[in-house]
């Protein structure tokens, strides 16, 4: 089992979930995906799922322990400063994914799952956490997203992942 230490605290406010939310909802735009809208459970709970990934060093604890009927996309980064990294960004990092994904294709692949959740049509509901805090060697924000209905449904990709 890997090494766990402390969760790294809460960093998610009002302001940081307002960007992440406006820069999701503007690449689900892009791809005919209706806005998602925050709910207050939904972000009780990414901020816990933020604090549990913050236990182990980088992504290695996964979406382990993932509840059943939601989707997750997680985000990480790292910085000699001690600047959190902010909604934005890591809706940027998973929307970048589009550069691999296949629209004829039209199935997950692990190197587009972020990208197909965050513009998945039948995720309708978000939640949205952050925490950050001095790692072993970084300054380390772990963004978390959760959703529901969840996204990358086999067979589903067709209608739910629309071109630009």
């Amino acid at each position: 089992m890997p090494s766990t230490r402390p969760a790294m605290p809460d960093n998610t406010t009002q302001d940081f979930q307002a960007g992440a939310l406006a820069a999701a909802n503007a690449y689900r735009a892009t791809h005919h995906a209706p806005p998602l809208v925050m709910d207050p459970d939904l972000n009780a709970y990414a901020m816990q799922r933020a604090a549990s990934r913050s236990e182990q060093e980088m992504l290695d604890a996964g979406h382990d322990g993932l509840r059943e009927g939601t989707g997750e996309n997680i985000f990480w980064g790292a910085t000699t400063g001690t600047t959190a990294a902010d909604g934005p960004a890591a809706a940027k990092s998973w929307y970048d994914e589009i550069k691999d994904y296949d629209f004829n294709k039209a199935q997950f692949g692990s190197s587009t799952g972020h990208f197909t959740q965050l513009v998945w049509k039948g995720s309708t509901k978000v939640g949205i956490g952050r925490v950050s805090g001095k790692g072993s060697k970084y300054y380390e924000t772990y963004i978390v997203f959760v959703f529901e209905s969840p996204g990358n449904m086999e067979g589903a990709f067709t209608e739910n992942v629309l071109p630009a």
